[in-house]
């Protein structure tokens, strides 16, 4: 989950579009989106609306942007219609969202910079629908933690320092795994959703959220829980991928596939080395790692877009043969006021935006 609200930016930049003399390219936070030429000037307020948000139809006719929208199920609704922000490319130049301006045409005046006006506009977050074969929900004890929220890079571009150390892993089309070794009444395996904690069987179908849990898993969660004085609560984050997830096969059209890209032990992210020596020692896959070394903003751009390392491009059946963006995380975990948590952050590739909408 990540918080992308619709607010007023200033606008930072304005840089001519190199293939198209009428549209130019508009830079706010740490984003940008295509726009008619002499539409906005450095130091204009406008609001954002960026991608993987719904609007109302009548809100997207309104502001003139409901040719541009994808179409999902706005909360409410029963049917699809054009309500999902995305992000595509113009003559080959990336465009996240839109931005509206000037904003006296909306007749809201006195707006200052900042301001969250997702409610106004009646912004809700793009939720993808559950897959199949979750299980019925289980009693969630404390310890059995859901996964980090992770925010949009664009909107904290300032919270990872230039040089520090970090990892830049590709970001899976999938669904997310928690697979844990926690203590309730006893120390036990437990398996879930982001969401939810689920049952082995569901209805004499076994759970898809519990197909990880292979022999070497469950020999890595019992390694960790005991390497200390005392039994500790270890949780493996991970994501489940391929054709029978998500419309993304990853080279897997017949089956799924799992990577790890987390592990947190007594309610705490261990470090990058350390989840690597594990998954080393016990022959699990990880997420794929584009990137290990110091930070620089244009590393986010370098990464985002490009094919997927899951796989060869000849072994993928389905058209999108890219990665959905990366996420970026310190080699040491280390905490952001900003975020008011653990620094981690991610960006999007609108290659996928575009394809997957």
């Amino acid at each position: 989950m990540s918080d992308t609200p619709f607010e007023v930016v200033k606008v930072t930049a304005v840089e001519a579009h190199p293939r198209a003399d009428r549209l130019e390219v508009v830079k706010v936070l740490g984003t940008q989106f295509i726009s008619g030429i002499g539409d906005f000037v450095p130091g204009d307020l406008c609001i954002y609306f960026p991608p993987d948000m719904l609007i109302p139809e009548t809100t997207g006719k309104y502001l003139g942007v409901a040719s541009y929208l994808k179409h999902s199920v706005y909360p409410g609704d029963l049917d699809k219609t054009r309500c999902r922000i995305g992000a595509i490319r113009l003559r080959g130049v990336p465009s996240f969202g839109f931005g509206i301006m000037p904003l006296r045409q909306l007749l809201l005046d006195n707006l200052t910079e900042g301001e969250d006006l997702t409610s106004f506009f009646k912004g809700e977050k793009y939720q993808p629908p559950d897959s199949l074969g979750g299980g019925d929900s289980l009693r969630q004890p404390g310890a059995f933690h859901k996964y980090t929220s992770i925010q949009h890079y664009y909107r904290y571009s300032n919270e990872i320092p230039v040089g520090t150390l970090v990892r830049i892993t590709e970001k899976i089309h999938g669904t997310n795994s928690r697979l844990g070794l926690v203590k309730d009444d006893g120390f036990e395996f437990m398996c879930g959703t982001h969401h939810r904690r689920v049952m082995l069987e569901c209805k004499g179908r076994a759970s898809l959220y519990w197909t990880p849990l292979t022999d070497n898993m469950r020999e890595m969660l019992y390694f960790i829980s005991s390497c200390g004085l005392q039994e500790r609560n270890v949780i493996v984050f991970g994501e489940i991928y391929g054709n029978k997830v998500m419309p993304m096969d990853y080279g897997c059209p017949k089956g799924k596939g799992y990577r790890v890209f987390d592990i947190s032990v007594n309610g705490e992210y261990i470090d990058w080395h350390d989840v690597k020596c594990y998954c080393v020692m016990f022959d699990i896959g990880m997420a794929p790692l584009l990137y290990e070394g110091p930070f620089s903003p244009e590393l986010v751009e370098k990464y985002a877009v490009g094919p997927t390392n899951l796989a060869e491009p000849g072994k993928i059946k389905c058209s999108f043969k890219g990665r959905e963006g990366i996420v970026i995380t310190p080699l040491t975990e280390d905490y952001s006021e900003a975020l008011q948590g653990r620094l981690i952050l991610k960006a999007v590739s609108p290659d996928y935006y575009e394809a997957m909408g």
